[in-house]
């Protein structure tokens, strides 16, 4: 049997979006989504390697509720079938890995260990306490480059994992934010943007990613993509959260939708540019705060004008638990190929759409409104609460 020096051998473990321990070029990785008590006995131990862990403790995380009379016995049963899976692994040491001291186990520390989590945070305190902007977003890159998930994520439910999962969650998002607005200070919104797809990959919901997602797409002169991005978010805060974006982001919106006009443009190309989109078939969907502002320029107009306007609202059961926003998705369909080109129709929360509708009787719009109900999937029209037609009235001059 050769002998094996253990100050000699390197491993390298991964925490950041998964567990993995690297080998000579040998990557040992948890098999599962949800991992064994095994990887998760591996997972402690790594975390404490710097102490001794008492069977008391490792009973109170592994063994509590088991109901098993001899929780010792069992916990020497998971240490042996630890050893074991590394050593089936490939790990040639894998036996001295794990090793049994002062009443407890603690990780054999005389193997060099280098771990991502512990590189990432080195270069999050080493950005921080960087006085030159320029070196500053170096380290702050490649920290962000280094975070390729959240710590432990198959293990996130863990109470052991949680607090320091979040800890390093924060300081990601730290360190992104910084680099943003470094990046953004500096004119590279090719680079900020590439950093936003990333940091909205592990924190979706952070408005702060998404306003920086979109005004990296706006100096870029991307406005279809940004306008695209933004519906798509909008969407999903409202079908996975039942919320609304902040104020902050929906004032972002009318920058996207209100491109300057050109020093010098004529009359005719303005025109051009503004028809664009306005010859699509069906009824237009703005945003709530357009819809607004169209009602109020309606409600002047109403005493001049003499026609009859209405204002139609569909309201549905919110189902938290309902990611895919069925009967939201499904209105949202129905309702443009529903109605004339005239027509305007926002969604007004999680929750409901509005619809303007000119030039019908209030019979020819409840007609309207029935038709889009009845063309609903059946599984989704119990989840219709109410739908009610107001007439527009005119303002007192």
């Amino acid at each position: 049997m050769v002998s094996i020096n253990l100050s000699e051998e390197y491993i390298r473990i991964e925490m950041l979006g998964g567990f993995v321990i690297v080998y000579n070029g040998l990557r040992i990785a948890e098999q599962v989504k949800k991992p064994s008590k095994v990887w998760k006995l591996l997972q402690y131990l790594v975390i404490h390697r710097h102490k001794a862990i008492s069977q008391d403790e490792l009973i109170e995380v592994f063994c509590a509720g088991d109901h098993i009379n001899d929780q010792r016995s069992t916990l020497r049963m998971l240490v042996s079938r630890a050893r074991s899976t590394l050593l089936k692994a490939g790990l040639p040491f894998a036996e001295e890995m794990i090793q049994a001291k002062s009443g407890g186990y603690t990780w054999n520390n005389d193997v060099r260990c280098d771990i991502d989590a512990d590189e990432f945070a080195t270069l999050y305190r080493s950005a921080s306490a960087c006085a030159d902007e320029n070196d500053r977003l170096k380290l702050l890159m490649q920290a962000t480059d280094l975070y390729r998930g959240d710590f432990l994520p198959n293990s996130s439910g863990d109470l052991w994992v949680m607090p320091i999962a979040r800890w390093y969650h924060s300081l990601y998002v730290n360190s992104a934010l910084e680099a943003l607005r470094i990046l953004t200070n500096m004119d590279r919104s090719v680079d900020a943007e590439e950093l936003c797809l990333k940091a909205l990959h592990i924190d979706p919901f952070n408005e702060k990613f998404i306003g920086f997602h979109l005004r990296s797409l706006l100096v870029q002169g991307k406005r279809a993509d940004a306008l695209a991005a933004y519906k798509r978010m909008e969407s999903m805060f409202y079908d996975l959260l039942g919320i609304e974006f902040s104020g902050e982001l929906k004032d972002l919106l009318g920058q996207i939708k209100s491109p300057e006009v050109k020093p010098g443009a004529t009359i005719d190309l303005i025109l051009d540019e503004w028809r664009e989109g306005a010859d699509s078939p069906g009824a237009y969907y703005c945003d709530i705060n357009v819809f607004k502002v169209l009602y109020q320029i309606e409600l002047r107009m109403a005493p001049r004008s003499g026609r009859a306007v209405y204002i139609v609202r569909i309201e549905t059961r919110h189902n938290p638990k309902d990611r895919s926003g069925g009967v939201m998705k499904q209105l949202g369909m129905l309702i443009p190929g529903s109605l004339r080109m005239g027509d305007l129709f926002t969604r007004a929360g999680p929750d409901q759409y509005m619809i303007m509708l000119c030039n019908l009787t209030y019979e020819d719009c409840k007609s309207l409104v029935n038709r889009i109900i009845r063309k609903l999937d059946a599984k989704y029209l119990p989840k219709i609460v109410r739908t009610t037609i107001n007439p527009i009235t005119p303002i007192s001059s």
